[in-house]
């Protein structure tokens, strides 16, 4: 294997070599390099101590691929589990290959012929006393450093084949590779550029053993079709550092600023502070303190968000709790500042009143009105005023989409638009795929959302289907479209020709539609559900379900974009919801009960998975 190292290798272990013993003692960094030669069942190679395996390379069922795969262990004194990075074989393919295993202390990055396929981010330091180097058969050689280096850079096809190739749309989108996604996003409009700010994400909040070691990644665009993928803006470079945390960007006499949280290792309280930037993409860290009194919970500090006033003023909104003898509040901390690097302690903004803390705020004045997002639960919520100060107003419906879109932020973009990027859930599990909306913002300053244009579905050629009435005042009637592959926009318009009734249309794996999922419209209880069919009330999940949905009752227009994994919504193009489904949906039917539904204008486009 070709590395960039100026120090020749400190061992090389053939194949039918006896055991060699290094004797290092604890180190922070070291590399290790093996030749394999196809797949090779159980252990490939290790490098154990007295104690136990401090590195093994070997092929298994990987927990989070869930294939046979290739698996590096990496074991530290900082914790009793070792951390376990891998790539599927079916991936990389079963002939010969290089791999990699560089440890730079804060950070361990596997590598197979030159591309980066996994990486963890450690703590605490390697035992390499008496430890023996192990080579197993399918194995050509083992060679060792005892410093990071980095491997030659692998080429561009062999990255699309091991980590695959990149989309046409950013839409739905999640970084390339096999345990990643796209966490809390943070766009900001730089008066040129949207830049989406995202938490990268590998094991759904699981690396560095459960802290998340969360990292700074960007993509920016100036018109929402074509995207550039920049490096890591803002990484963990250092092992006490257990997650960097969302933030905001704000841009000043031709510097960008970064402020952001960081989570420590051990719990104590988070870090508030800021890089900064004269592009933009890569960011360095200053040494600034950002803090808070004792009033609040220090060790929940995060989430900073920055805007100016019409007066030039500097402002920031803190997630935290107030601290209380009975339980902690949670709420909003605002910090006031003349120069963005000296901030004052004002007091409260907000307090809720939810059982958990307002996360991810987003504040902005749009159109003579002034919005306030948080986040609880995940779920995004908003309050609006004529005033900054207030008094914080909730609209009749105040959630954003469902709580599978979750902790969506905004940025501005030009003839006054506004757009919101937040990330698809999964249940259980942290990040997941990019999901953009448009904001819409009614006569009365309430909001509604939107597909984005620009990022609308690739689709083939328009099949169109007549008009039809489906009229069952009694019971359930359908009537099956047909199948059409593995993904689909569908448009119609639909009218209730009574209000106290369902309709809507429903996906399946069978024309028998024995299994699958039902989109339900209410029109008297002013509700749009995704729900399993069949589904028994108690299990009509209120995480994919809308309420407060305005002209039910009258003419509908719905765009429905399904896919492997989800279903995406727009009603009247002003209410959106995302839910996820399992099985196959190829299958369409049209269906009403209780009453009778004129549908029409119905529009089927396949689009590529």
């Amino acid at each position: 294997m070709k590395v960039h190292s100026q120090q020749p290798a400190d061992f090389i272990v053939q194949r039918n070599d006896s055991p060699k013993q290094l004797n290092w003692g604890r180190v922070k960094q070291f590399a290790v390099a093996l030749e394999t030669s196809g797949m090779t069942d159980g252990d490939m190679a290790a490098i154990a101590s007295p104690s136990g395996p401090r590195v093994r390379f070997y092929t298994g069922i990987s927990a989070e691929m869930k294939a046979l795969s290739l698996i590096a262990e990496f074991q530290t004194d900082a914790r009793d589990t070792p951390l376990t990075l891998s790539i599927p074989w079916s991936r990389i393919g079963n002939t010969d290959h290089s791999v990699l295993l560089q440890y730079a202390g804060y950070a361990v990055r596997l590598y197979v012929d030159g591309i980066m396929v996994d990486e963890d981010w450690p703590m605490g330091e390697v035992d390499l006393t008496e430890a023996v180097i192990q080579v197993n058969a399918g194995i050509g050689s083992v060679t060792i450093w005892k410093e990071t280096v980095m491997p030659e850079e692998g080429l561009p096809e062999l990255a699309d084949q091991y980590l695959g190739e990149e989309p046409a749309t950013v839409q739905y989108w999640r970084p390339r590779g096999f345990n990643t996604g796209v966490g809390d996003c943070m766009p900001y409009f730089d008066g040129t550029t949207f830049r989406l700010y995202y938490l990268y994400d590998r094991r759904g909040h699981a690396s560095k053993w459960g802290l998340g070691a969360h990292q700074w990644s960007q993509i920016a665009t100036k018109d929402f079709r074509t995207w550039e993928h920049h490096p890591i803006a803002v990484g963990i470079t250092d092992e006490e550092e257990g997650s960097i945390c969302t933030g905001s960007v704000f841009f000043k006499d031709g510097t960008y600023y970064a402020f952001y949280a960081v989570r420590a290792v051990d719990g104590s309280p988070a870090r508030l502070t800021y890089a900064v930037s004269e592009d933009g993409i890569r960011f360095a860290k200053t040494d600034a303190d950002i803090r808070l009194s004792e009033r609040f919970t220090l060790a929940s500090v995060r989430d900073p968000h920055v805007w100016q006033d019409k007066q030039g003023s500097y402002h920031m909104l803190v997630t935290t709790s107030l601290v209380d003898a009975n339980r902690p509040r949670g709420c909003l901390v605002h910090l006031a500042s003349n120069n963005l690097t000296e901030w004052e302690e004002i007091g409260p903004f907000i307090i809720p009143g939810y059982h958990d803390e307002p996360e991810c705020p987003d504040f902005f004045e749009w159109n003579g009105w002034y919005y306030l997002i948080f986040s609880n639960d995940g779920l995004a919520r908003y309050r609006y005023s004529r005033t900054m100060e207030g008094p914080w107003l909730r609209p009749e419906m105040d959630v954003l989409d469902c709580v599978q879109w979750r902790v969506p932020k905004t940025a501005p973009f030009p003839e006054g638009r506004r757009i919101a990027a937040g990330f698809l859930s999964s249940p259980g599990v942290y990040a997941g795929e990019l999901v953009f909306r448009e904001l819409v913002q009614q006569a009365d300053g309430s909001l509604g959302l939107a597909f984005v244009p620009e990022l609308r579905e690739e689709a083939g050629p328009a099949n169109s289907f007549d008009a039809c009435t489906l009229d069952d005042f009694n019971g359930f009637i359908s009537r099956n479209v047909g199948a059409f592959g593995s993904g689909y926009v569908l448009t119609f318009d639909v009218t209730a020709q009574y209000a106290n009734m369902y309709l809507g249309f429903s996906v399946s794996g069978s024309e028998s539609f024995a299994d699958g999922y039902d989109v339900r419209f209410e029109p008297s209880a002013r509700k749009v559900g995704i729900h399993r069919i069949h589904a028994r009330s108690l299990l009509e999940d209120e995480s994919s379900s809308i309420y407060h949905v305005a002209g039910l009752s009258e003419k509908v227009s719905v765009e429905a974009v399904i896919k492997k994994g989800w279903i995406d919504l727009c009603v009247n193009g002003s209410r959106t919801l995302i839910s996820r489904i399992d099985g196959a949906h190829q299958q369409l039917r049209l269906f009403a009960q209780f009453g009778s539904a004129a549908f029409e204008n119905m529009i089927i486009r396949q689009v590529e998975e």
